[in-house]
């Protein structure tokens, strides 16, 4: 066997290592199938050896998992593969990347290109990956209670675990404090302008009546910010910049806002809210982070937060900028997509139209899938829009040599064979590129399922019954031989049949029959229903089946 049980062990100990100390062993097989894809031949075996070692490493308690797998060197060949992204500059001895996700829903594909990018490089450069949780507006984006927990699962999913975590929430008194001290430095101001008033000087490059006043009257501005005093509207605490910076929005930011009536499900009593520039630059410095992957829409943060590091004389983070990243024909939303949950458009986060981690793990695709493909990638500074075929070629990859074959038809219509050759069963691959995995058994008789569709496009015509024999088309079909010829091919399914629906991406149901083998599988296995689809099992009984539509 082209791959021996001591690396079959830490392919193991790796993945368990990374989930809680239980082996995914799905997930193994597709990992060594990447790294050795030699082994395809040999897949049946190989899955026997997994389920074997796998089953020894779950008996492991998560820390002898984690010295077994020092001990025995780790896995080689990924960490490799790791290194094929694009380098980061300036990379000589600490490294701390940040994730900071809006906790007003899970995570959705956009989301997780961001994690995946920054645990790729901490993996690379040895360093700590930051979960810091940007959760700062209670007015606009609201932070989801449950949400905290959703982001952390779809993070443990993808096989991220972050060194840290910080609730940007719970910091308000040290975001407050720095900006007194900014105060105290004549470097900040609080602004009680008429909201036009500031942004037509801001405009001709000119000062607002407050920004000179003494240090004195805008501490005691801010202290009423903070007792609630000024209402919102009335304030607002702005870090001073060149007022020639080309940049508008640059010119004297806002640093603090008022919210009278702040939703948040952590924080009570708070009505002065930083704005994410203010938060995250002190944080960035406090946390010690030494690189921030951001979106080339926040590139201007760095322009604002420059002031806020020069006054206090800190050390800017390395700034790698990447592009836009969208889905075709796909919205990425969260506030868009809590609305149609609300107006009950969606079924929940994990409705199989979204593109949200939660539905794509519900669907049955790989996270390696979703990994692979943000590698290839990587953090590009232009703007990035895939295509759903995109994100599938990565998943087929790993599903078609794993996925056993088998029969459905959609919308089945009853025909009957007169005259068939007198064989109580067939015998078909499970695996068509994989004769040594083994054949299924299908017994049959003269009644047969085709579906409806097909019966009507070729009724009167010759045709052949996959894997089976020819036959002229009919309610009652005439048995024509066996002969290999170029006919028309069709699915079937023979009397002895099990009951399915399918879910598909659209959300509609494909109800139809499969051959009763399937039963004999586990829940959340993939099958490829032949010239249907993939398919994830999520109900497995004797006389029913229910599944969601991977892809084709």
């Amino acid at each position: 066997m082209p791959v021996d049980e001591l690396t079959i062990k830490k392919y193991c100990l790796d993945n368990a290592t990374k989930y809680k100390g239980k082996v995914d062993e799905n997930s193994v097989l597709g990992k060594i199938i990447i790294d050795n894809p030699e082994v395809k031949k040999d897949i049946k075996e190989l899955k026997k050896q997994i389920s074997k070692i796998a089953s020894k490493v779950n008996k492991m308690k998560l820390e002898e998992q984690k010295e077994e797998l020092e001990k025995l060197g780790g896995i080689t060949k990924r960490v490799q593969e790791e290194k094929e992204m694009i380098p980061l500059l300036k990379v000589k001895h600490d490294f701390v990347v940040r994730f900071a996700p809006n906790p007003n829903g899970p995570l959705h594909i956009g989301n997780a290109r961001q994690a995946v990018v920054n645990w790729i490089y901490r993996n690379i450069y040895k360093g700590d990956c930051i979960l810091r949780y940007d959760d700062t507006d209670p007015k606009n984006k609201i932070p989801m209670k449950e949400a905290y927990k959703w982001i952390i699962e779809d993070l443990d999913w993808l096989g991220i675990k972050p060194d840290k975590l910080y609730y940007s929430s719970k910091r308000l008194n040290i975001y407050y404090k720095y900006f007194e001290k900014l105060l105290k430095k004549g470097k900040g101001y609080v602004c009680t302008c008429d909201r036009q008033e500031f942004k037509e000087l801001r405009e001709k490059r000119q000062a607002c009546p407050c920004r000179d006043l003494s240090v004195k009257t805008h501490l005691k501005r801010f202290e009423k910010m903070l007792s609630h005093k000024y209402k919102e509207g009335e304030a607002v605490a702005r870090v001073k910049t060149d007022l020639e910076d080309k940049n508008a929005s640059v010119r004297d930011w806002p640093a603090f806002r008022i919210v009278d009536e702040p939703k948040h499900p952590l924080v009570k009593g708070k009505y002065v809210w930083p704005l994410l520039d203010f938060a995250s630059g002190i944080d960035d410095h406090l946390m010690g982070v030494t690189h921030i992957i951001r979106g080339v829409d926040l590139q201007l943060s760095r322009n604002k937060q420059l002031y806020l590091y020069s006054y206090f004389r800190w050390r800017y983070p390395i700034i790698k900028l990447q592009g836009k990243f969208e889905v075709a024909d796909s919205d990425l939303s969260k506030t868009k997509i809590r609305e149609g949950i609300e107006k009950g458009i969606y079924t929940g986060w994990d409705d199989v139209r979204l593109l949200t981690v939660k539905s794509l793990k519900r669907r049955g695709f790989f996270r390696e899938a979703i990994i692979n493909m943000m590698k290839e990638i990587g953090p590009k500074i232009r703007d990035i829009t895939i295509s759903m075929d995109y994100l599938t070629s990565f998943n087929r990859k790993l599903l078609d040599p794993l996925a056993n074959r088998y029969f459905f038809v959609r919308d089945p219509f009853p025909i009957k064979v007169i005259n068939p050759p007198k064989e109580k069963n067939v015998k078909i691959d499970l695996h068509p590129d994989y004769p040594d995995r083994g054949k299924r058994t299908i017994p049959i008789s003269k009644t047969f399922f085709i579906s409806k569709e097909d019966f009507e496009m070729y009724k009167g015509k010759i045709v052949r019954l996959i894997g089976l024999y020819n036959i002229r088309l009919d309610k009652n079909s005439q048995f024509l031989g066996k002969q290999l010829l170029p006919y028309p091919k069709i699915q079937w399914v023979s009397q002895t049949n099990t009951d399915m629906k399918i879910a598909m991406p659209d959300n509609s149901i494909a109800r139809g029959k499969v051959e009763q083998d399937i039963t004999e599988l586990k829940q959340k296995e993939r099958v490829q229903l032949q010239r249907f689809g993939f398919v994830y099992l999520d109900v497995v009984k004797k006389d029913y089946v229910y599944s969601y539509y991977i892809h084709d």
